[in-house]
């Protein structure tokens, strides 16, 4: 006696159909949505990685934000001891002037005027020199800025040596910062040797805020390649190949009609050998 299971027979063609109506539906949600991963059960390790390069890469972004912040405040310092410079430069070519056994009382004096005046502005554009309320070159500065996805990813700007007061590039009372230092030639003397270590004493102020503008400017540059890495790994993790997909969304729909026809088939068969 011929035995047909009609139950077992629909139960295959069942699941075939279920498996690719599913991998139908993966396939063109990935389509739609150009991701490979669009829920978790896609692929769970691939979608830790991918949100922690996704993590990784908005801190990157904020590190590179953090660093041309750094680097206005670096170049806003150096703009202001440029003019410092400028400053005590003008202050040498006058305690050199007051040197000139051609200068009457007048003139000695209107030359003293115009340097008591010079030595002023040291002071006050030491002072006011400032990057969102913070002071740069009055030697009080001292900040970190993030500069990676670490917490010990951090460029130290310490400005506490850079003060460009006239007491703090080394002008004293008794002769550079003296009221009356340039009334004689003597003191316009003492005036000279003071404004000679001031000016090497500036040098070395740039010369550390250029480092520190170099060390901001090569770090950009590594968090911008790391930006674009991560990225480009996150990318190659999430986003789908939507060729591929397109072609799997054939291929499962191609395997669904074949199997809908072998299930009515099988239908058929059954019903025939029932009827024997």
């Amino acid at each position: 006696m011929v035995s047909v299971n009609p139950v077992t027979t629909t139960g295959v063609y069942s699941n075939q159909l279920n498996k690719t109506e599913q991998d139908k539906t993966k396939s063109l949600n990935q389509v739609a949505s150009g991701k490979s991963i669009n829920k978790a059960s896609d692929n769970a390790s691939g979608l830790a990685i991918a949100m922690q390069l996704l993590s990784d890469v908005s801190t990157l972004k904020q590190s590179s934000t953090n660093l041309l912040q750094g680097s206005s405040l670096l170049q806003t310092t150096d703009s202001s001891l440029e003019q410092t410079g400028n400053i005590l430069n003008r202050m040498k070519e006058l305690s050199t002037q007051a040197q000139s056994g051609s200068l009457d009382s007048n003139s000695r004096s209107a030359v003293n005027d115009e340097y008591q005046n010079l030595k002023s502005e040291l002071d006050k554009l030491s002072d006011s020199t400032s990057f969102n309320g913070q002071k740069l070159t009055n030697g009080t500065y001292n900040n970190d800025f993030q500069a990676g996805t670490s917490a010990s990813d951090a460029i130290n700007v310490d400005l506490t040596a850079v003060d460009s007061s006239a007491a703090g590039l080394g002008l004293t009372a008794g002769a550079g910062a003296s009221a009356t230092a340039l009334s004689t030639p003597t003191s316009a003397q003492a005036a000279t040797a003071e404004l000679d270590t001031a000016i090497n004493k500036l040098s070395s102020y740039r010369a550390e805020v250029g480092a520190l503008q170099s060390e901001v400017s090569t770090r950009t540059q590594g968090i911008d390649q790391d930006i674009e890495s991560n990225l480009s790994a996150q990318s190659a993790i999430m986003d789908a190949d939507i060729g591929k997909a397109m072609s799997e969304f054939k291929n499962s729909n191609l395997i669904n009609d074949v199997a809908l026809a072998a299930a009515g088939q099988g239908n058929k068969m059954a019903s025939s050998m029932l009827k024997l």
